[in-house]
């Protein structure tokens, strides 16, 4: 005969595993009671390796390596540039330098060195040059600090309370040199290829005028479709401790 503390033990298995497994966010979430600035940090600190290695469970890919079969950018001037099976590293190490969260506003400063590698096709004018080329392509953008600001909204869905992220605006800047390599800039004239590398090199904020922008918040609109995906998935309850 099978003993009342056995059937006990088992109930108190079944209770356990079922809310466990009934836990929508992984497990390095963890909470901060007060949503207080110095817990935010740390824990977002800790969490962002993790995170960016995405969440299959979530639908919520990669976004270091942030991989991208194709990117089409229309840019000023007529230069258009497609940029294909391209590779985005970086976000896991970048540092936060601060978190403040208040009447469901927060604001996030960190900053990250990003390094993207690929190949490209372009046409058009960068500056005074006309370009006609395709090749392999890095760019590397080191001390990237980026300013967070994120409005977000509590929405009930099948009795489930959720804060999701209503609207945000990044802004950035770059602290040291960007840097860029583009292999064939000029099909069959690797000296004028050459050439015209180290003027984009040596002006390398203007160009980052000219055409950085689009690039830039095209990789930002990226990773936070993931960043809204998980925060349209999980509840509230999960995150959040008043």
């Amino acid at each position: 005969m099978i003993s009342h503390s056995f059937y006990t033990f088992l109930i108190s298995l079944f209770i356990l595993f079922s809310e466990s497994s009934s836990k929508v966010a992984p497990d390095y979430i963890v909470p901060c009671p007060g949503l207080k600035s110095d817990c935010l940090k740390k824990n977002i600190q800790e969490t962002i390796p993790l995170f960016v290695q995405g969440i299959p469970s979530l639908g919520i890919n990669s976004s270091d390596p942030l991989l991208r079969d194709k990117v089409n950018l229309d840019l000023p001037g007529g230069l258009k540039i497609e940029f294909y099976d391209g590779v985005l590293t970086g976000f896991k190490k970048c540092i936060v330098d601060s978190v403040k969260y208040e009447n469901l506003q927060a604001e996030l400063d960190l900053h990250c060195n990003l390094n993207l590698k690929g190949k490209y096709r372009a046409t058009g004018k960068v500056l005074l040059f006309s370009i006609n080329g395709d090749g392999d392509a890095k760019i590397k953008a080191h001390d990237t600090y980026m300013n967070c600001k994120i409005r977000f909204e509590d929405r009930v869905r099948d009795g489930i309370e959720y804060r999701e992220i209503k609207d945000y605006k990044v802004n950035y800047r770059h602290g040291q040199k960007v840097s860029f390599v583009f292999t064939n800039l000029f099909k069959g004239n690797p000296e004028l290829s050459e050439t015209v590398l180290n003027f984009l090199n040596e002006n390398w904020k203007e160009i980052l005028d000219e055409f950085g922008k689009p690039i830039i918040e095209t990789i930002i609109r990226i990773t936070f479709n993931g960043i809204k995906k998980f925060f349209h998935q999980v509840p509230k309850s999960e995150i959040y401790i008043e």
